[in-house]
């Protein structure tokens, strides 16, 4: 009975899931800080539009992002996490300001699809190993749109028009580890975060939380996902 129960033990250890996770930084775009400092101002001649721009507010702050069925904000340091789905070390980065769902029955999503192509872009962030230094880094190129709009899986999306955020291209120097670090992205000050959290509101019943049954015989094991 003992041998049966480690057994047992470690047949749930295998199939546990570890609270591993994707992260990436917002920062702001640094030409658009250098703008907002030291500025001097006469308020009594000073159109209100110039104002706005002449004190600085933080933009990295309360930009939604979607990975894998999850939907997250940047919070005050920038920083945008979802919990990792994959061992592999490599995503697609979709910035676009919309995106819409397709159904595979009534209250299953099949794929997300893309709504506006001029306001969209799409990149590849891949981990890869250098052969001679033994160093790790990721590697950011930017990639065609899929033709049919529908936005591959393990893709992060951050809703935003495109012009709006600079995703800078080539290597960042990393390490292997189970919680992954991409290389930061940069918004820009003409991000409209009342209009993203609007657009937020119309998808968010499709992010609401489930729970994970595991069903089991002999031959298989099989994880299914419920409202």
């Amino acid at each position: 009975m003992r041998n049966l129960f480690i057994c047992a033990l470690c047949i749930t250890s295998l199939y546990a899931e570890t609270p591993y996770t994707v992260n990436m930084f917002i920062k702001e775009y640094p030409y658009e800080k250098n703008q907002n400092e030291q500025v001097a101002i006469d308020p009594l001649i000073v159109p209100k539009s110039m104002m706005k721009k002449a004190f600085y507010q933080p933009v990295t702050s309360g930009i939604y992002g979607t990975y894998n069925g999850y939907l997250a904000p940047s919070n005050q340091f920038g920083l945008i996490s979802f919990p990792r789905q994959t061992q592999r070390a490599q995503f697609n980065l979709v910035i676009t300001p919309t995106i819409k769902p397709t159904f595979l029955l009534d209250n299953t999503i099949n794929q997300w699809h893309i709504t506006d192509h001029k306001q969209t872009s799409m990149f590849q962030v891949k981990q890869q190993k250098d052969v001679e230094t033994k160093l790790y880094y990721w590697k950011v190129q930017q990639t065609n749109l899929p033709k049919d709009s529908a936005i591959p899986l393990h893709s992060i999306v951050i809703l935003s028009k495109s012009k709006n955020i600079y995703a800078p291209l080539g290597v960042t120097v990393t390490k292997k580890l189970p919680n992954l670090v991409l290389p930061p992205i940069y918004a820009k000050r003409g991000l409209d975060h009342i209009k993203q959290a609007l657009f937020v509101l119309k998808i968010k019943q499709f992010f609401a939380p489930v729970k994970k049954l595991v069903k089991a015989d002999k031959l298989s094991r099989q994880m299914i996902i419920t409202a």
